[in-house]
């Protein structure tokens, strides 16, 4: 089953805050504590196939994946052509994780238009499946790498079932996710789409709603959010800056590591099939290793 490709707890991170010999520390550390996998987003920062491949001598049995790639910074020629690598370089330890990203990091940071994302998707998926690749293949046996799309409402959720392995969606609730994994499983019925969601947790001397609130203040004014979080019965007072305390304590775990213990419970109970914690310090960047450390095993 895809699942057991990927593990049940995983690691989420731009890990941007860490120079280039730190993060692959990083990334050999995270693989020592056990987690089943290390994800690496794609904004403004380092270029996520890029960095994987430097990390990728630095752990063993960890998977390595993007959460996610903007499908408008490459084509799907070029992505067939870093996953194969990226499933060369680890044994078969990468998973690909793709979405339609934004309208201002579209068009303002790429310069591309943004219009008919779902379709755009559709398009995409098919065309990285029939894209040509010629270069060494993985060893025998090695599957090709898991593709999961950044869903969040119905028609990319069931597009994620029929045309990928499963769905990653981002700032879910549990309710959400028992909704998402019964689409999941309605719009493939013959097979178990994966679901994959992101969990941010504050713990230790930061735990506390400010960390938590600057985490997610770059996320209020985004209309993707908005309308998912509208459609997990949240309201405009809520994503208001600086984030009620209602969204905030729904989207975030603040406290100790066994109330982050508690949610991650919570959203495999759900039906997520893998949970990636997000280690927020307290200065909001992702990379707070203690808080791993703390909720390993």
């Amino acid at each position: 089953m895809t699942e057991a490709r990927l593990g049940r707890i995983g690691a989420w991170g731009h890990l941007d805050s860490l120079g280039i010999e730190k993060a692959r520390a990083y990334a050999r550390r995270v693989d020592e504590l056990g987690y089943a996998a290390l994800w690496v987003a794609e904004t403004a920062g380092r270029e996520p196939f890029a960095l994987l491949a430097a990390l990728s001598g630095e752990t063993r049995s960890i998977v390595l994946g993007t959460s996610i790639v903007n499908i408008w910074g490459r084509d799907a020629q070029a992505t067939r052509m870093a996953a194969m690598t990226l499933a060369e370089a680890t044994g078969g330890r990468f998973a690909l994780g793709l979405g339609v990203s934004h309208p201002h990091l579209a068009e303002k940071l790429r310069g591309h238009r943004f219009e008919r994302p779902l379709s755009h998707m559709r398009d995409y998926l098919a065309a990285y499946r029939a894209a040509i690749y010629r270069g060494p293949m993985p060893p025998d046996g090695t599957p090709e790498p898991l593709v999961l799309v950044a869903a969040l409402r119905e028609r990319m959720t069931d597009l994620a079932a029929t045309d990928a392995d499963g769905a990653f969606p981002y700032l879910v609730t549990p309710d959400r996710v028992a909704w998402m994994r019964a689409r999941l499983d309605a719009a493939a019925p013959d097979r178990h789409p994966l679901l994959a969601v992101t969990l941010p947790v504050v713990l230790g001397a930061g735990a506390d709603r400010d960390a938590a609130r600057a985490y997610l203040t770059p996320y209020l004014r985004t209309p993707t959010y908005r309308v998912s979080w509208e459609l997990q019965g949240f309201a405009p007072e809520d994503w208001e800056a600086p984030g009620s305390d209602r969204l905030v304590d729904a989207m975030v775990v603040t406290g100790d590591a066994l109330q982050a213990q508690r949610r991650i419970q919570e959203l495999l109970a759900a039906g997520a099939d893998h949970v990636a914690i997000i280690p927020i310090a307290p200065d909001g960047t992702t990379e707070q290793l203690s808080t791993l450390e703390a909720l390993a095993g």
